[in-house]
Order: C-alpha cells, then structure tokens, then sequence
C-alpha cells in the first residue's frame, strides 16, 4: 500500500466527522460566536493566565473572578505507560497498514483523543456555558530539547512516512523526552468570525478537564492556556510549543496553510476513571 492508498484508506475513519465540520462552519455567523469582543487586528490575548512562573511550577490563573496560584502536578507514571504504549501501537498498526500487512485505522478511543470539557462563557447558540468537545492531545517536549525537534522536522518535512514514523516512535520511547506538568492541542477553527465554545470558555475561565477513554480511562484536570502563533509576549517556551504542535500536525498530516493557536493544559490533578477499577480515585506519583 502506497502513502496515498493508506491516506485515502484512513481519512474514511473520519470523514464523517469532516464533513459535518465543513458543514457547520459552511453555516456559521453571528450564532457562533461569543458575547465578549475577544479580537483584536486579527489576534487575541487571553488575559486569565499568567504563565510568568511556569517554569518553577506555579500558573496564576483567574478563576470565577479570583486570582490564585495553581502548583502545577507531573503526568503519573502509570497515566505515561499507558500513553506511551498505546502511541506505539498505533503507530505500529499504521506501519502495517502501509507495508500490506493488514490491520484497519486507529480507533478514535486512545491518548490521542480526549473529550476536553471548559465552562465560563455562552456562545449566542446556547442557553448554556459548559462545553465538551474532543481534541488530538499531544505530550510536550521538554524545554531543554524542543528546539532540535522543531529543526528536525522541519528539515525532514518531505521525508518518507516510514522514516517519520520510526521518529516518532523513538520520542515515544522514553518518558524523559517530555515535559510531564503539559499537554497541548491546538485550537483549529477559532477565527473573528467564527468562535468555538472551548476558545470563548478558556478566554474568560481557563479551568479544564480531560476525558480519555481506551482499556484505561484518565481524567486530567488542569489551567488551559490560550496561545495566539503570533504572540511572543508569552515567552519564549510557549512559543517554542506552539510551532512543536503546528509541526508535528504536518510532519504526519500534511502542511498547514497557517499557524493555528496552541492550547496549553497545565496539568493539575490526575484521575483514574476506569470502570470498575479506577472509579475516579486520583493518581499520584
């Protein structure tokens, strides 16, 4: 199976999904969009989250009105071995796609999909301001390293998908490659004309739970963080961040026509939600 076998091959796992989002942003306007006027020339601040002492492991967030400190919390080990493990496995499967072997594309469930729930602000479509939609959540890697893997791919954009994939196998393989208190997403189709719920519920209250389900279920909670690309006033990791995100899309997607905004969850609590076994107990290394 060549590359365009399998791209074809893949895309109808979510085709449907596509279509409805063409579809609705076909019909978008004044409905969807938020009560507060959060643009400014094209980009946005959001001004809940002071991110100045992140790297000692404090985010000042406002929420419900309130200023505190939140003392950011590391994935816990068994969260990252399932996450990690899973991650390979798919990966592997998508190998055996390509090279003929059989297997049938990813199952949506998996640590790259999480129901990402925000409240806070209502959209002029809803009575309501809590929101819940899935986003491909990704580990981060650390600081002292990102920038070699934002070289690397962007000098290996155009390479085979084999050899993309043996890449990210290989960061996937060891947990020290990441930043364990993160995990970023990127907010796709926020525009000035069209406002998805979880940006206009991040810009006014930045408090967020993640849902994923797969053998394991986890619960992470945390501060979202808010990024425009062409914003440096957030310094220099979180910029480093975004570009990593809008990256590692492409590197396996495809190019994107722009640089989308990144979502930074800094991780909180973590609860394990697995029927049965987990039963929403937190998790702590």
């Amino acid at each position: 199976m060549d590359r365009r076998e399998f791209l074809e091959k893949a895309s109808k796992a979510s085709g449907a999904l596509l279509l409805s989002s063409i579809a609705g942003k076909a019909f978008a306007g004044e409905m969807e969009q938020g009560t507060m006027e959060l643009w400014h020339n094209g980009s946005f601040l959001q001004d809940c989250v002071d991110v100045s002492n992140e790297a000692q492991g404090v985010i000042r967030a406002k929420v419900d009105g309130v200023w505190e400190n939140y003392n950011t919390a590391e994935l816990p080990e068994e969260f990252l071995e399932w996450n990690l493990t899973a991650r390979i496995e798919v990966l592997n499967q998508i190998m055996d796609m390509m090279t003929g072997q059989g297997g049938s594309p990813p199952s949506l469930a998996g640590p790259h999909n999480a129901a990402m729930a925000t409240r806070g602000a209502r959209r002029n479509d809803s009575i309501l301001t809590i929101n819940n939609a899935f986003k491909g959540m990704g580990l981060c890697p650390k600081r002292e390293i990102i920038a070699e893997k934002i070289e690397f791919m962007q000098e290996n954009m155009d390479g085979s998908m084999p050899a993309k994939i043996d890449y990210l196998k290989d960061l996937y393989s060891d947990s020290g490659n990441f930043d364990l208190t993160k995990l970023i997403s990127l907010e796709l189709y926020s525009t000035p004309t069209f406002e998805t719920h979880t940006f206009i519920n991040l810009m006014k209250e930045p408090v967020t739970s993640l849902v994923f389900l797969d053998s394991k279920s986890y619960e992470v909670r945390g501060i979202g963080q808010l990024v425009d690309a062409e914003d440096s006033s957030c310094g220099e990791y979180a910029t480093q961040i975004v570009e990593y995100t809008n990256l590692a899309h492409s590197f396996f997607h495809g190019a994107f026509p722009r640089l989308f905004p990144g979502i930074l969850v800094h991780v909180l609590e973590t609860f394990d939600n697995t029927p049965g076994t987990g039963r929403g107990v937190l998790v702590s290394d």
